[in-house]
C-alpha cells in the first residue's frame, strides 16, 4: 500500500487579492502544483495609457508571469498542475480596464497554448476566472483541478463567477 503526501500548493503574485490568498493557503494537492495570481493593472482612463504606462502595465506584468512560468517548470514535469487565477470582470471587459484587459486576455492566451504545449510533459494547465466574494469556490475549485483525477482538465477557462457572467461575449 502506499501513501500519498499532500502538499500545499504554490501560489505566485496576488497582492491585490488578499482573501483569495487566503482561501487557496488552505488548498492541499497530491501533485506538485502552482496557482499563479497576476496583479493586474488598475483602472485608468484610456487617455492616460502613455506607451511608458502601456510597457509597464501590461508588458511588466506579463513578462513577469511568464518568467515565473518558467521558473516552475523543472518542478511541475511528469504530472503537476499550472492554474491561473484571474478575476471574470477583467478577462470579459469593464470600462477603464483597457491594461488589466490586455494583461487577463494575453494570460488566456497563453494558458490555452502552454496547455498545448506541456501535455507532452505531463502537465495539466487551467485557467480559473473569478467574481469578488468568490474565494471559497475558487479554492473548491482549485482543489479538484490538483486533484490526481484532475490531470484530465486541461486547456479550459472556468467560471467561478455565481452566474455573473451570463449572457456576456468571451473575448
Amino acid at each position: 500500500m502506499t501513501t500519498q503526501v499532500s502538499t500545499g500548493v504554490h501560489v505566485w503574485g496576488g497582492r491585490t487579492a488578499p482573501a483569495l490568498l487566503s482561501a487557496l493557503s488552505t488548498v492541499e494537492s497530491a501533485v506538485l502544483a502552482a496557482c499563479l495570481v497576476p496583479d493586474l493593472p488598475g483602472d485608468r482612463d484610456l487617455e492616460a495609457l502613455s506607451d511608458e504606462l502601456l510597457d509597464a502595465e501590461i508588458g511588466d506584468v506579463l513578462g513577469g508571469v511568464l518568467a515565473e512560468v518558467q521558473r516552475l517548470l523543472p518542478g511541475l514535469t511528469g504530472s503537476g498542475r499550472l492554474l491561473f487565477l484571474l478575476p471574470a470582470e477583467a478577462a470579459l471587459g469593464r470600462p477603464h480596464a483597457t491594461s488589466a484587459g490586455a494583461v487577463a486576455g494575453g494570460i488566456l492566451s497563453m494558458a490555452r497554448t502552454l496547455a498545448i504545449e506541456l501535455a507532452r510533459d505531463g502537465i495539466a494547465v487551467n485557467t480559473v476566472l473569478y467574481a469578488d466574494a468568490a474565494e471559497t469556490a475558487v479554492a473548491h475549485q482549485v482543489t479538484a483541478l490538483v486533484a490526481a483525477e484532475g490531470a484530465a482538465v486541461t486547456g479550459q477557462e472556468i467560471y467561478v463567477t455565481a452566474g455573473s457572467g451570463l449572457g456576456r461575449l468571451r473575448p
